[in-house]
């Protein structure tokens, strides 16, 4: 296990990357909101959701837009989990874990 942290201090100086946790408190202060938005951002869709769910109310909400919504997900969600962004990852996941839930719903109260 020292092995590998030793190996990721090594990559850390030769590609130039900042360190973790950042040194300058404003940059600390963004890395920790992105960390709450990661969370909270997918949750704007939880009216759309319990409106569906709940409410069993599909009335103005297009099927095609969040198909879209998950099609056009699923790469960020990709390209988050290649390039190993913790963050990108959770919010990205949830997504499409939102997607999903509205879709099925869309389709089962049509």
């Amino acid at each position: 296990m020292e092995n590998l942290t030793h190996q990721h201090k090594r990559e850390r100086i030769h590609k130039k990357y900042q360190e973790i946790p950042h040194p300058d408190s404003k940059i600390r202060f963004i890395d920790n909101l992105t960390s709450i938005i990661s969370v909270t951002f997918p949750l704007t869709a939880l009216p759309q959701i319990i409106s569906i769910w709940l409410e069993k109310s599909v009335e103005g909400v297009s099927l095609l837009t969040w198909v879209l919504f998950l099609i056009f997900q699923i790469p960020l969600a990709i390209y988050s989990i290649i390039h190993k962004h913790k963050r990108m990852q959770l919010m990205f996941s949830l997504w499409c874990v939102v997607y999903v839930l509205v879709i099925v719903g869309i389709l089962i109260y049509r």
